[in-house]
Order: structure tokens, then sequence, then C-alpha cells
């Protein structure tokens, strides 16, 4: 045997035992037994592969955990919303009964309203932030009070608007009317004027969006004045047109217990599943205004109390006992959700588990197998070291003499 061979020979053993160590150790200090591809490239593909579903799960849990508290936050609001929808009908039938006395029908007037306020109060619930129940438009109030009229800020001496005056192409105004429970949205287009809306808003009135006798026209100050002639009806209206200017309120036109609806109808959904995608929220606009409106059937409680007939309030009531039977109906699809969402907590959570012991299987090391394997590299690489010691030394002194 030449000596270059045995030399060789002696280094790999060297080399492969060290090699054995140091695999030995990394099994014992992670835990695992692959660690590279080549350790076992057919348990790598199918960790990549549940690593993916993991990170899937992963995601669709933190969606659940996301919308399940604003969703419960909502439910909660809407059971506040029934209660006081309940306390309203108790204190009309109340009123209808009172035999005629105007000062306990002004009396319970004066408690609607508080119900009334409560219920506006629950519609504009927010959680983080976020209000539950404006649509898309969840970063501002969703119910807000309504005035009989509202003039643009632009016009004055040097240059007020007239009808020909042209609107900002893709600027939108939107009208949102407290008694009919709809709004109207204007997007201008390239060309429109002044007068464009104004026939857009006509339009609006003889469709029963807006209520009737609302009307847009340059007041003595050429400021556009969008109002409605009923002491009875409240509008909102927002623009961002700049050749308007933003419109606010006239000082002295809030409507008592008139509110409208701003936010939008858009409806949020979230995936929480390969296939499962679910809605998150319910508009105001369905829950309270459309339909059976709720604020409009407690403003006509109110109004009959104050000023109408034992027959006028029943009626009244009547219509409050119609909107309560209908958010009750909208709040059924909201809690079946709620209760969806929980199942799939549930599910996510057994599958994380699920996922966690077959990567485990996949990968993971025995731990008591990789002590004893780590005991016996050790051993290994000390005899491989001390032969090594000894052969080396006497086979290279050969190789010089």
């Amino acid at each position: 045997m030449r000596v270059t061979n045995m030399l060789s020979d002696v280094q790999y053993a060297m080399q492969q035992s060290q090699q054995n160590l140091a695999d030995a150790e990394q099994q014992v200090s992670t835990g695992l037994r692959v660690n590279n591809l080549s350790d076992d490239p057919t348990a790598s593909a199918n960790m990549v592969t549940s690593l993916a579903s993991s990170a899937s799960v992963d995601q669709y849990t933190k969606n659940v955990t996301s919308v399940l508290p604003q969703m419960q936050t909502a439910d909660s609001a809407i059971s506040s919303i029934v209660t006081s929808l309940n306390s309203a009908i108790t204190l009309g039938t109340s009123g209808a009964s009172s035999n005629g006395v105007t000062a306990n029908k002004q009396s319970i007037a004066t408690q609607v309203e508080t119900v009334l306020s409560s219920v506006i109060s629950q519609a504009n619930t927010a959680y983080q932030g976020v209000y539950v129940f404006g649509g898309t438009a969840s970063t501002t109030p969703p119910f807000v009070a309504a005035s009989t009229t509202y003039t643009s800020s632009q016009g004055s001496a040097a240059s007020p608007l007239t009808s020909s005056t042209a609107l900002t192409a893709g600027s939108v105004t939107t009208i949102s009317d407290a008694t009919t429970g709809e709004s109207m949205t204007f997007k201008a287009a390239a060309g429109d004027t002044v007068a464009t809306l104004q026939s857009a808003i006509t339009s609006a009135v003889s469709a029963g969006t807006l209520s009737a006798g609302t009307t847009a026209t340059i007041n003595a100050h050429g400021q556009l004045s969008i109002a409605t002639n009923s002491s009875a009806t409240g509008i909102v209206v927002n623009s961002n047109d700049e050749a308007l200017g933003s419109m606010t309120a006239v000082a002295s036109t809030k409507v008592a217990n008139a509110y409208a609806y701003v936010g939008n109808s858009n409806v949020n959904s979230v995936q929480v599943g390969d296939s499962l995608n679910v809605a998150t929220n319910i508009s105001g606009s369905q829950l309270l205004t459309s339909g059976s409106n709720a604020i409009a059937s407690l403003t006509g409680l109110i109004t009959a109390l104050q000023s109408g007939t034992s027959t006028d309030i029943g009626t009244a009531t009547a219509a409050v006992s119609a909107a309560l039977s209908a958010v009750g109906q909208q709040r059924i699809p909201l809690d079946n959700t709620i209760s969806q969402l929980n199942s799939q907590e549930s599910y996510l959570s057994q599958e994380t588990l699920t996922l966690t012991t077959a990567q485990t299987s996949l990968v993971g090391a025995n731990i008591a197998d990789a002590a004893t394997n780590l005991s016996n590299a050790e051993i290994d690489n000390s005899a491989v070291l001390a032969a090594a010691a000894k052969a080396m030394p006497e086979n290279l002194l050969k190789y010089l003499q």
C-alpha cells in the first residue's frame, strides 16, 4: 500500500466522522431530522407543500380573528337597537291610550326622542376606528343630523355661480334624504354645469329618491342652495366639486329628530377558507332606512305624540313595530355568519395542529434516537482521531526514510 493512499484514506475517514458528528449535533440542537434538501428530498418537497398550506391557514385565522370582534360589536349594537325599538313601542302604546292628556303625550314624546338618540348612537357604533354600519365608507359616522338647507361656499360679488358655471369633471355630489332614506349621487362629466346638477336633482325628486320640494337654486349671494321646503324633511349634502366648494348646512335649519344616512350600501367580505368567503357587515341603510324605515318611524311617532290623535299615535306605533321586525330579520344573517366564523375558527385551530403534527413527522427527529446517534458519532469520531494520531506519524516517518 502506498503511503499517500493511506494518508488520503485516513483524511477521508476523519472528514466523514466529523461530518457525521456535525449532522448528529444539528439534529439534537434543532430537533429536526431534515435540515437540508439533500437530507431527504422527498420529505423536503412534501414539507414545502405543507408549509404553503400552513401559511394559508394562518392567514385565514388572522382574517377570522380580525373580523369576528367587529361583527360581534355590530351584533351587540343591533341588540341595543332592538331593545330601544321595543321601548318605543311600549311608549307609543302608552301614548295612544293617554286619553288625550297633552302633557302626558308631550312627556312620552320626549322619551321617544331619547330612544331615537340612542338608536342613532348605536347606529354610529365604531370598532377600532371603523364604523360598523357605514359600508365601505367606514371612517366617518354613517348617520348625521339633517337640515333643510345647504349652500356652497363659492359665490361672491366678484365671481358668483350661475347655472352655466362648469362643474369639475369627475367630482361627486351626494344628497341624502332623511325621509326617503335614500341618496342621490351625481358624478359630473366633462361639459356638465350647475344646470346639469339642478336637472339631476329634479329627476331624483320625480323618482322619489329625494322628497318632494327639494330644489337647487342660485341664491342672492351667488351660491348654490340645495333645500327642501318641508320642516319635517331633512337632507345632508356633500360635494368635492372645486367649482361649487364644500356644501355647508345653513344655520338654524337643522330638522329636529331627522337623521340621514351618509355611508354606502357596499358589503365587505373576507376569505376565511380555501373556498369560503363571508360578508362582514350590514350597511346602515339596509338596517335602518330601507323598507320599514326605523328612524323615520321613530320620527313619525314623535310627531304623532306631539300633535296627533290617538289614532295617529297608534298608526305610528305600528310603523315602529314593523321596523322592529325588519331589523330583526336583518340580524339573522349576521348572527349566522358569526356562528359560522366561530366554527371556522375551531376548524382552523385543529387544522393548524394537524399540519404541525404532519410537518414534525416529515422532518422532525426522534430526540431519543438523535441523542443516541450523537453519542455514537462522538465515540466514532474519537476513535477515528485516535487511530489517525497513531497511523499518520508512523507512516509519514516510513515515507521519509
